[in-house]
């Protein structure tokens, strides 16, 4: 996956870079946190996202289930469930709810971008 996406934590651990506000707006202070500690993946939502190991990169698989944390157990599920079909028969699938959908949208992109189905395009005035 694009180092674009991945930062390494002090523990090791992969996270997602800063803030997209840090780059479009000014003065903009952020107080970070770490609670991921406080949440957890569900057995079965970490179960399904297991079949991902024969599509995409285990940095990638870990990616995926840290962006479930801060989700309610059934809807982790739902939202594995939406990742393995989106890897393995590129069919994207929404939910409704804008977080989770916003969630789902920029996972079908990393793992679109890492199987190389990514499309080129550009800006024409």
């Amino acid at each position: 996956m694009r180092e674009l996406f991945l930062r390494k934590r002090k523990d090791g651990r992969l996270t997602t870079m800063p803030l997209l506000v840090k780059r479009i707006a000014r003065d903009v202070r952020v107080q970070s946190q770490d609670l991921c500690d406080d949440f957890c993946v569900t057995r079965k939502a970490e179960r399904e996202l297991e079949s991902l190991k024969r599509k995409v990169s285990p940095e990638l698989k870990e990616m995926l289930s840290l962006q479930l944390l801060a989700f309610r157990g059934d809807m982790q599920l739902e939202m594995a469930q939406n990742l393995v079909i989106f890897a393995y028969d590129h069919m994207a699938f929404t939910t409704g709810c804008p977080s989770v959908d916003t969630v789902l949208d920029i996972c079908y992109s990393w793992i679109a971008s890492e199987q190389g189905i990514t499309v080129n395009y550009s800006l024409k005035s």
